[in-house]
């Protein structure tokens, strides 16, 4: 049997990842993040992550000191389709731990807080992106990067081998790296899913640390799982501001 080629590993790690996702509704992980935003590095955070595809929902919790007690819910096109926040303490100088902030996933506030929107979260949008990239690479179509497959290799937030793909990116291929970087994406060998994503500037200093581990799927997740009036139900007078985004709440 002849070696397989370069493009043809590239593309295997995309259609084993593709199949194992559609076979998937919802499911639940602990993601690990590390950001660069506005050229300061921001601490890891740790937080529970849940993820439901129809309808598009995502929920987190911050699990260690960093946020701690820090919630979020997004679901698309319900709940005013604004991210609804359980605040932690020191999230807002005027506002004490255990309040509800409720913002458009465009808000100056929001996208302050992150590289990326809220409707890029998840394992599946990492799939998109790589598969972008090769489909564009395959047509002779650069500008979204070159990939390259790494083979496994081992690291320390796994106790098997990964396999990688490096993928770099020329300047203008993304807003948020503007002279261009690298990206390596690692999948896991036994699910076929991407689950930890470094990401490099032009400086080879690191920006984007994502990492999703203890993956559990299949789960039932209901609505309830994503509705911010179950997960933080809401004082007898509750305290909302004349636009409707701010709803009292004590602290647990």
């Amino acid at each position: 049997m002849p070696p397989v080629t370069q493009a043809a590993q590239l593309r295997q790690l995309h259609q084993l990842a593709v199949q194992r996702y559609a076979a998937i509704d919802s499911y639940i992980a602990r993601m690990r993040r590390r950001e660069q935003i506005n050229g300061k590095d921001k601490p890891e955070e740790v937080m529970l992550f849940k993820f439901r595809k129809q309808p598009w929902s995502v929920y987190f919790k911050w699990l260690e000191k960093e946020g701690a007690g820090r919630e979020v819910v997004f679901v698309k096109r319900q709940y005013e389709s604004k991210i609804h926040t359980l605040l932690a303490a020191g999230d807002s100088p005027l506002m004490p731990a255990g309040k509800q902030l409720a913002l458009a996933p465009d808000s100056l506030l929001v996208r302050s807080a992150s590289r990326h929107s809220i409707t890029e979260a998840g394992i599946g949008n990492i799939i998109d992106g790589y598969g972008e990239a090769l489909d564009a690479l395959e047509r002779g179509d650069r500008r979204l990067g070159n990939l390259t497959y790494l083979g496994r290799q081992k690291r320390p937030e796994y106790p098997t081998e990964l396999e990688a793909v490096e993928r770099l990116l020329p300047p203008g291929a993304e807003s948020a790296l503007p002279r261009g970087g690298r990206r390596v994406i690692f999948f896991d060998p036994n699910h076929r899913l991407p689950v930890l994503v470094l990401t490099y500037d032009e400086q080879a200093h690191e920006v984007e640390y994502y990492c999703y581990d203890r993956i559990q799927f299949p789960v039932k997740l209901d609505d309830d799982d994503f509705n911010p009036d179950k997960l933080w139900p809401r004082p007898a007078q509750n305290g909302r501001g004349p636009t409707g985004s701010l709803i009292s709440q004590p602290a647990n």
